[in-house]
């Protein structure tokens, strides 16, 4: 049997992020770590634009940054501010200085008209908050929409002509494994270019760690949360939608801030390997003998023993040893 990754093609860009904390955000999430005030300050996004204006003036010719808004939601903040932003990314473009431009906004904030405008301006990506498409769960999670909003931003974002981000929140309050099967069929109906998935951890300071402290909310554990995110993983690439980030970033005070919850820096190979396992594990079940021998492409052979050989005694009980894996360069995997 011969066959090959389901993951999509992968591409590098060169991202500049530009972090807006809360900008724009008119509602504070259970998870969300904020302990100012929500909104939009005047000053905040003067600072930002400054920063912004001086790190592209400094750039070199032809770095071919993205420039990406992370940290708020773009879409809500005073739209002459947004075209502000955009306008001042496509000032840098003809030198190479930036590519494009992509956003983290929410489904509630989408206006067709103002996209289009932005568009014109140079932004290309609208990345959706989506976090989950159960009404319930999105209650819980004080998010303030529904699915219908999220069907209707991710249509609109589309039908605007820029490239539709997904991301998702697993294990949010009153999320099940089944939940989030579900949330991954619903991603891939709605065919996005790409997608993150986060899954839901408790800091200091949320409301989430408040219903931890008192028993009414435990996140999901680490087994589960590979193993969910593995076979969600594997049905995203399957439609061919890439994912470009799994669990969230390690960075300063992170740690001394997480009280619980499946954080491992780590997380995006040892979710990769769980996808790889579930992917061969189909394939083993559509031979008619047992196989003998897995010719497997070179890249994949640390995701094949999985994290620290994890998967090692699971591949041994199948008759998989290291004798019976040979690497080869080809980009395709054979079972014999």
């Amino acid at each position: 049997m011969i066959f090959s990754h389901p993951e999509p093609a992968n591409y590098k860009t060169r991202i500049l992020p530009v972090f807006m904390p809360f900008a724009g955000c008119k509602t504070r999430c259970v998870y969300c770590a904020q302990t100012v005030q929500t909104g939009t300050a005047e000053a905040q996004l003067k600072n930002v634009y400054t920063s912004l204006q001086q790190n592209l003036a400094s750039a070199d010719s032809g770095s071919g940054y993205e420039i990406a808004f992370y940290g708020g939601t773009f879409t809500a903040l005073p739209f002459e501010w947004q075209q502000r932003f955009v306008a001042l990314a496509k000032d840098y473009k003809e030198s190479g200085v930036v590519t494009g431009v992509r956003c983290s906004t929410r489904p509630d904030a989408i206006n067709q008209d103002q996209l289009l405008q932005l568009k014109d301006a140079g932004l290309r990506t609208v990345e959706l908050g989506v976090q989950s498409y159960n009404n319930r769960v999105l209650a819980n999670s004080k998010r303030g929409y529904d699915e219908e909003t999220i069907v209707s931003a991710c249509n609109t974002v589309k039908e605007s002509g820029l490239t539709l981000g997904i991301q998702l929140l697993p294990g949010l309050p009153g999320m099940d494994e089944n939940i989030f099967q579900n949330d991954i069929d619903k991603t891939c109906a709605l065919s996005p270019s790409v997608v993150r998935l986060y899954p839901c951890l408790v800091f200091k300071q949320t409301v989430l760690a408040s219903w931890h402290a008192r028993g009414e909310f435990s996140p999901w554990q680490m087994e589960e949360t590979v193993q969910r995110l593995g076979r969600g993983l594997l049905e995203l690439w399957k439609h061919g939608i890439r994912v470009i980030r799994i669990g969230v970033a390690q960075e300063d005070g992170l740690t001394e801030n997480l009280i619980a919850g499946p954080f491992h820096s780590a997380m995006g190979n040892m979710v990769r390997s769980e996808a790889l396992r579930c992917l061969l594990e189909e394939k083993m079940q559509q031979l008619s003998k047992p196989f003998s021998r897995l010719f497997l492409p070179q890249r994949y052979q640390g995701e094949l023993w999985g994290y620290k050989g994890i998967h090692r005694s699971f591949w041994a009980e199948k008759g998989m040893t290291p004798d019976t894996v040979l690497s080869w360069k080809l980009p395709i995997f054979q079972m014999d």
